[in-house]
């Protein structure tokens, strides 16, 4: 993402929208650090940065974004007459197709200053139409540290015990939160691509459709990850 800025400071010119691939705690960690390495904003405290999260991002979502975007920003004119930059970084696990649609036209033409950066899981549940409005970023892997990945490891390396000790500090939330259910989702996608270099798909046809269950049931916001994760466990004992 950095080459994103570098174009910026030496064109002055930043696209008003981007959709960003990845995991959220890590991208607004690098954003926040890249909008203040070249642009000079810093996030913590700043009424002119908007960084959220949602589960689901709706037509409520959407058009309270709309609304807010279209007020400018707190930020003192420049000397070149441009207004303040207004950021707003957002991320979500699922972006509903009505949300999309009700952005099409402020994505298209936002209030000048303005700039977004939605963070999601995955690019595929962006709409053709809106991929025209922003600029699609998928992070090199390699630029990222994900944890989910050393955190699949040891769930495979470990005895049952230690696995259902892993899955109480994945599963346990404070008051008010929720589970991570895309966090343990990409768990499960390490566990897969892990197990199946490591039996060379042979002989481990029935724990391969228990993830891919596991992560169907996961989509449901009535499941409970922690009973799903518990299952996976002791499925891999056997």
């Amino acid at each position: 993402m950095d080459n994103i800025f570098e174009h910026y400071r030496k064109t002055g010119y930043l696209h008003h929208a981007h959709v960003i691939e990845g995991e959220r705690e890590v991208l607004i960690k690098v954003l926040s650090g890249l909008l203040a390495k070249h642009m000079g904003i810093t996030a913590k405290g700043n009424p002119d940065v908007t960084v959220e999260h949602y589960e689901s991002f709706g037509i409520y979502e959407a058009r309270k974004l709309s609304a807010r975007q279209s007020r400018h920003g707190f930020g003192e004119i420049s000397k070149d007459g441009s207004v303040a930059k207004k950021i707003f970084i957002v991320s979500t696990n699922s972006f509903t197709r009505e949300a999309q649609n009700a952005l099409l036209k402020t994505f298209e033409e936002p209030t000048e200053g303005t700039h977004f950066f939605i963070i999601v899981p995955h690019h595929d549940v962006i709409l053709k139409t809106l991929r025209s409005r922003v600029v699609m970023v998928k992070p090199e892997a390699t630029q990222f540290h994900d944890e989910t990945k050393d955190i699949a490891v040891k769930f495979l390396d470990s005895t049952l015990e230690e696995r259902f000790t892993l899955i109480k500090k994945l599963t346990e939330t404070k008051k008010g939160e929720t589970v991570d259910r895309e966090k343990i989702r990409r768990i499960l996608d390490h566990v897969e691509r892990i197990l199946y270099t490591r039996t060379a798909g042979k002989s481990a046809g029935e724990i391969f459709r228990e993830i891919y269950q596991t992560k169907t049931y996961l989509a449901d916001r009535g499941s409970s990850p922690k009973m799903l994760l518990d299952n996976i466990a002791i499925a891999l004992v056997v």
